[in-house]
């Protein structure tokens, strides 16, 4: 597999404007935001955007609903994931994915001053991974192989 080391997270990270909360908002409002923009996790940051937690589907579903808490009366900075697992976007992407494996973890914001200034995640790894690869001619040849082996 082609490795590329140097690569940095702001080639492949989702950059601002991005979802965030603030850590007063419900839970409520924070799960209609991530069905409304199709996001699995929203980051709660402060008035100068600096990162304060996130809060992912799993957290809303451990935390709140498995809890028979009320997602109304719940705030973000009740549930959230703190402190923030984060890289700087020039961090290379080989060092993000590193950092996911490491902690467990499928979103990774970037932050820079500790300001935010984008969110990388295993989707987007695997997007990257997947059109460097593609143009590999030993992969491909090892998947032609693979296909004809396994027809």
């Amino acid at each position: 597999m082609s490795t590329d080391k140097t690569a940095q997270v702001q080639k492949i990270m989702t950059a601002l404007p991005l979802q965030t909360a603030p850590p007063t908002a419900s839970v409520k409002e924070i799960a209609e935001q991530m069905n409304a923009h199709k996001k699995g996790a929203i980051v709660i940051v402060d008035a100068q955007n600096r990162p304060l937690g996130i809060i992912t589907e799993r957290d809303i579903v451990r935390r709140v609903v498995a809890e028979g808490r009320d997602p109304v009366r719940v705030t973000a900075l009740d549930v959230m994931s703190h402190p923030v697992i984060s890289v700087d976007p020039d961090v290379s992407i080989y060092n993000a994915a590193l950092v996911m494996t490491k902690y467990k973890i499928r979103r990774l914001p970037a932050v820079r001053d500790n300001v935010l200034h984008g969110i990388v995640t295993a989707t987007d790894l695997a997007r990257y991974l997947y059109e460097k690869n593609k143009q590999d001619p030993t992969l491909q040849a090892m998947s032609r192989f693979s296909l004809i082996e396994h027809a």
